[in-house]
């Protein structure tokens, strides 16, 4: 559940951030592909990305490759400290 709820964040910022004339399943594809580690692309990552598609792929490929729960609590760490 958690990984689709990363996915669909990560599917959100890359549409509004992105060219439009690539579609929907091209932006899943990429998110999906860079949370799983898997290195595949339609061509929507390059050198000409957005700075903020970057930063959420790169969060993506963290997520992923850490898995989700360590990263949630690294980030409740964060926010309120050991207790």
């Amino acid at each position: 559940f958690l990984w689709l709820i990363f996915l669909a964040l990560g599917v959100i910022v890359l549409l509004h951030t992105t060219s439009p004339k690539f579609s929907l399943a091209d932006v899943i594809f990429e998110v999906a592909s860079a949370q799983g580690n898997v290195g595949l692309s339609t061509g929507i990552t390059g050198p000409t990305m957005p700075t903020l598609s970057k930063l959420a792929l790169s969060f993506n490929m963290w997520i992923g490759r850490l898995e989700i729960i360590p990263v949630l609590m690294f980030i409740r760490f964060l926010f309120f400290g050991v207790q």
